[in-house]
């Protein structure tokens, strides 16, 4: 048996944003913002999300890719509009 180290392309960066959307509830969306990109001890890569309310949602890097590869988060293009 050969050990050999994955390395999986991640095309992902901290302030892309995302639009997550419910199957159960398509009228229920919310934003997601990459926080930032994080390796464990065991070297898995873990993506860590914020929501509107800046709650954390951690998750490993192929659920993340999983969830936009089916649909259920979608990438928003629009600039982020400051409030004043």
């Amino acid at each position: 048996m050969i050990n050999t180290t994955i390395q999986a392309t991640f095309a992902f960066e901290p302030g892309q944003r995302f639009r997550a959307t419910d199957p159960a509830s398509p009228l229920s969306t919310s934003e997601l913002v990459i926080d930032r990109l994080v390796r464990d001890h065991l070297g898995m890569l873990h993506v860590v999300l914020l929501d509107l309310e800046l709650r954390e949602i951690s998750l490993f890097a192929e659920q993340f890719e999983a969830a936009v590869a089916s649909g259920y988060l979608a990438p928003i293009a629009e600039p982020i509009r400051a409030l004043a």
